[in-house]
């Protein structure tokens, strides 16, 4: 995790710089006390992001092992192109030793996230992607973590599906819209979107940006999230989407 003080040494749009700077103080520490096997896991929602802190870091510390992933990828394809994205540019450069694709779906269908990083692996080695990717700019981004065994309600992933299904009228506007499973991470992981809800065993917590709005029923959550979608629209439709 990011440390609260190395955020206040950069730039509010900086979100690079901290996760390398509390990488490098992460290291130093456990080197400092005799670790000598380990590896670093650098993380974001947004693809893009990823690569760039990856590079970055493998070109510091070639000696370190990277541990890859796009973090809250969401639901499938969505999730999968996401997480390819940032795969084909890593693995494809030498960069990443361990990889996990992360996506929301019930605990049924979790060999389906085996599958695609077996997939984007076997399609990297027969040459099989672009050297240069081009990632979606702009629009709705939705983003969604896999599911673990913190959630406390599995209402969560078929939450998630009606949250994409109910918001694709907004595809055109710049908005980020987090769900989150659980209230070990969910409080904190939705404070950087737009909209964030955040699941609890009977309740759904809804904020705007870092204001919480409330807790709702699981069947209410829906009418109310479109509530507050729609008074953002509303702000961003004289510059248009």
């Amino acid at each position: 995790s990011v440390d609260p003080a190395a955020k206040g040494a950069f730039a509010p749009s900086d979100s690079i710089g901290p996760m390398l700077q509390s990488a490098r103080e992460h290291c130093d520490f456990i080197e400092s006390i005799g670790f000598t096997r380990f590896c670093v896991s650098l993380k974001d929602s947004d693809p893009a992001k990823v690569v760039e802190v990856n590079r970055r870091f493998a070109a510091e510390r070639p000696d370190i092992p990277l541990h890859l992933g796009v973090t809250e990828a969401g639901l499938p394809p969505d999730g999968i192109i996401k997480t390819r994205i940032a795969f084909e540019q890593l693995i494809g450069a030498g960069i990443g030793d361990t990889l996990r694709v992360s996506l929301t779906v019930p605990n049924e269908r979790k060999p389906e996230e085996i599958v695609a990083g077996l997939q984007i692996l076997e399609d990297i080695a027969a040459g099989r992607f672009r050297s240069v990717v081009r990632p979606q700019e702009g629009g709705l981004n939705i983003i969604s973590c896999p599911s673990c065994s913190r959630v406390e309600n599995e209402a969560f992933v078929e939450l998630a599906q009606s949250v994409k299904e109910l918001t694709r009228y907004a595809q055109p506007y710049n908005l980020t819209i987090a769900v989150m499973g659980c209230r070990v991470n969910g409080p904190g992981e939705t404070d950087d979107a737009d909209l964030g809800l955040w699941c609890g065993p009977t309740r759904v917590n809804l904020k705007r940006g870092t204001e919480v709005l409330g807790a709702f029923p699981y069947d209410e959550i829906l009418p109310r999230l479109r509530q507050e979608l729609d008074q953002l629209i509303a702000q961003l439709a004289p510059q248009g989407p």
